[in-house]
């Protein structure tokens, strides 16, 4: 997914094993990097500099927290959402899911 896909006003990212974390403006990261730019590499350029893992040999495990919140608001159907117990926030995002029974 490109960045200007995105459907959230904000990208989040964390790493996994330094348990840093940290909130980014979507707009601010679009006039970073540009709309076309992919998410897995705007998730690691924001990281893997500033990583604060024991071992700088191994990879910086960064990863999008709301990525399953994404899926799910960016969903076709119903039966594609990955994690159900994110409807309710994801209807938040797409009231489409709020008329589906």
């Amino acid at each position: 997914m490109r960045l200007e896909e995105w459907p959230l006003p904000y990208v989040r990212v964390k790493c996994a094993q330094c348990e840093r974390e940290g909130r980014l403006s979507k707009d601010g990261l679009l006039e970073r990097f540009g709309g076309e730019r992919e998410m897995f590499v705007v998730r690691a350029k924001l990281t893997e500099a500033s990583c604060k893992r024991e071992n700088k040999k191994s990879p910086c495990m960064s990863i999008l927290p709301d990525a399953l919140l994404v899926q799910a608001i960016r969903a076709e159907r119903k039966e594609d959402i990955l994690s159900v117990e994110i409807m309710q926030e994801a209807a938040n995002w797409n009231p489409k899911w709020l008329e589906e029974k």
